[in-house]
């Protein structure tokens, strides 16, 4: 996977709290508190995803999965993959 530099500008809340968790060892970095940020957002996002998929699977509205919204979940779950 390429790694590349993007800028981010956070409010100094956000700030503090990144420098504090590098401060604290837990992280070596920004960047890879940044990352774990946004692999878990990108995870729970998935997670959404796949339970509004199995519950429309197991009858969990009144109308069935289009062939359309079945591809986005299928593009969505290879993304996170990495795929």
């Amino acid at each position: 996977m390429a790694i590349r530099t993007i800028p981010v500008a956070l409010p100094d809340e956000l700030r503090c709290y990144v420098e504090r968790k590098v401060k604290a060892g837990r992280y070596l970095d920004v960047s890879e508190v940044v990352s774990e940020a946004l692999r878990q957002m990108e995870t729970a996002e998935l997670s959404t995803e796949l339970e509004q998929f199995q519950s429309a699977l197991t009858g969990g509205h009144n109308r069935a999965e289009t062939e359309s919204e079945i591809r986005r979940v299928e593009r969505s779950v290879k993304a996170g993959r990495g795929e």
